[in-house]
């Protein structure tokens, strides 16, 4: 209205008010590991997600290449 003070826009940078679907999230990231094997040959997997041997094996080996999470 003409004669009031317009809000800021800083508020839009704010958190939003409603979080993003948590079956949305999942398929974009799903998205995003057939991307990453069909394009360049990267599988990306948690360690949640492989054999206990193969788990205890790969975080050994990222970390002492890449350090502690």
């Amino acid at each position: 209205m003409k004669g009031q003070p317009s809000i800021s826009s800083i508020y839009r940078l704010g958190t939003p008010d409603e979080q993003e679907d948590p079956l949305r999230q999942w398929g974009r990231i799903e998205a995003m590991r057939r991307r990453a094997w069909r394009m360049c040959g990267v599988i990306a997997v948690t360690l949640s997600e492989l054999p206990p041997d193969l788990e205890t094996q790969l975080r050994q080996w990222a970390e002492d290449r890449y350090g502690k999470r």
